[in-house]
């Protein structure tokens, strides 16, 4: 009995120290992940008026680009800005500006962060605000009504009258090449109220973005039809504030992965009932 209880204190003593001794090599405990899976990854700074949100700026009164149903901004230019910001992981929120008030309202950088308008890209207006890469190829068109004998912009002349909506490349374009042969130009507010005044028969011919009088001209009731497509070679792009390239750049990016991947596709069709002729 002697040797036993001399032996027992050893080995609980051995016991003890290699009990301490794993203890030391097995890894430290983790705290528990949240019931929700790990936290998301914060969205990148992007020198928006409000964190987290892109205000975007827009004359909504141009479909099928934008437009207001039911009290919703909907429309060609909102789905594809909300599929951007999905990417970069922003909220969008429309706001409803006059075409012609939108550059001038970025340059002040207090309203709105971006320009989404069907804004064709310029070296005059690119001298003012940043653009986006094109996110639409688009030329101008002649819209009559369906019984005119106008079949092209060589038919009109002296005692005419041409509407165009003011602040556009189609008032530009009108100007330039159809003043100087007596046209007179109209212009007004916004694209609708120009083709309210061609039903009217109050003027002979819409000049206007080709993309949106196809869309206006689709509905059978207005009695108008696009005659003929004017060769611009004009594209659309966002408008971003000098100041801010790094909000420019996220859209680039999440717009590159939309063309590539078959959104932009899906979004067209949606919109103008076919697919795009091309893709910029």
């Amino acid at each position: 009995m002697t040797k036993l209880r001399k032996f027992f204190p050893t080995v609980l003593a051995m016991m003890l120290a290699m009990a301490v001794l794993l203890s030391g090599c097995a890894p430290a405990a983790q705290p528990p992940e949240p019931a929700n899976g790990p936290a998301a990854e914060e969205p990148a700074d992007l020198g928006t008026l409000v964190p987290g949100k892109i205000i975007v700026g827009s004359d909504t009164a141009y479909p099928p680009f934008e437009s207001v149903v039911d009290g919703e901004i909907v429309g060609f230019d909102v789905d594809l800005v909300k599929a951007i910001g999905e990417r970069i992981g922003y909220e969008v929120e429309f706001k409803t500006y006059k075409f012609d008030a939108l550059i001038t309202g970025m340059q002040a950088g207090t309203e709105f962060d971006m320009i989404a308008s069907a804004m064709t890209i310029t070296p005059e207006r690119a001298e003012k605000i940043n653009f986006s890469d094109p996110y639409i190829n688009a030329n101008q068109s002649l819209a009559v009504v369906k019984d005119s004998p106008v079949a092209s912009v060589d038919d009109l002349g002296a005692g005419d009258k041409v509407g165009v909506q003011s602040g556009t490349t189609g008032a530009i374009w009108a100007k330039e090449n159809l003043e100087p042969k007596g046209v007179e130009i109209v212009t007004f507010d916004d694209i609708l109220a120009a083709f309210g005044a061609l039903q009217a028969r109050d003027v002979d011919a819409v000049i206007n973005d080709a993309p949106i009088s196809q869309d206006i001209a689709k509905d059978p009731a207005r009695g108008v039809a696009v005659v003929a497509e004017i060769q611009t070679d004009e594209q659309y792009g966002f408008g971003f504030n000098k100041e801010n390239t790094a909000l420019r750049d996220a859209v680039n990016g999440a717009l590159a992965e939309i063309k590539e991947d078959g959104t932009y596709v899906e979004i067209y069709r949606k919109w103008f009932g076919a697919d795009p002729l091309s893709i910029p």
